[in-house]
């Protein structure tokens, strides 16, 4: 069974035993089981981790918000920060939190991922689709129903890493699709990336959209 981590090396094109991590002795301070796993395995790869929100790195961008969590990711305009309680850091794969104030000094903290692996997936999917992978697009338009239904029926939903206003999908971990919806249930917009150029034009032509951004328009320029 793939773990969240083999899955995220299958969606880069990454294989097993490539190491792209930091040293045992970058590692400054004690992390919990997974988290640590993660940075010395992937933590170094520039489009997993950086090139969207960004992962911080060991040797003084880890460290304890005033209200004792423990954090170690960021939103690329430094909004949003995530974290993990410092109670929990005794867990292998304990529950990440997201501060979506923009304010340390009046934090909101609200629970993201249930178990640190899901949220660096989620991440890995958001840094994919707005960037990190080969192939992405995003439609700000709103989605036609018909569409959002057959993006239901046709790709598997991840649920330990969706939420309400953004549910992600995928198809075998090499294509994936992430959907932002409104409060009234509305779909206002559609982020896509794939590693493969087949699988890509596949999406395209198949998905009912008005595109904001094709990452193979750069190309032509």
């Amino acid at each position: 069974m793939m773990t969240y981590f083999d899955k995220i090396r299958h969606l880069y094109g990454i294989g097993a035993q490539e190491q792209l991590g930091f040293e045992a002795h970058e590692i400054d301070q004690p992390l919990p089981e997974m988290l640590k796993e993660y940075y010395l395995s992937l933590g170094k790869q520039e489009a997993i981790n950086y090139s969207y929100n960004r992962l911080l790195k060991p040797g003084g961008e880890i460290g304890f918000s005033q209200d004792d969590y423990l954090v170690f990711y960021e939103e690329n305009q430094g909004v949003v920060f995530w974290g993990i309680k410092r109670a929990d850091l005794h867990l292998s794969n304990p529950p990440v939190y997201g501060n979506y104030s923009g304010d340390e000094m009046q934090p909101d903290w609200h629970l993201e991922c249930a178990a640190t692996d899901a949220f660096l997936l989620l991440m890995a999917v958001y840094n994919g689709v707005l960037g990190g992978l080969a192939f992405n697009a995003n439609s700000f338009e709103t989605v036609p129903r018909e569409t959002v239904e057959d993006i239901q029926n046709t790709y598997e939903e991840i649920k330990e890493i969706s939420h309400a206003t953004q549910r992600v999908f995928t198809r075998d971990y090499e294509a994936m699709i992430s959907l932002s919806f409104d409060k009234e249930g509305n779909c206002t917009g559609a982020f896509i990336g794939t590693g493969d150029a087949d699988r890509f034009d596949e999406m395209l032509d198949k998905l009912d959209l008005e595109w904001s951004y094709i990452s193979l328009e750069d190309e032509d320029l």
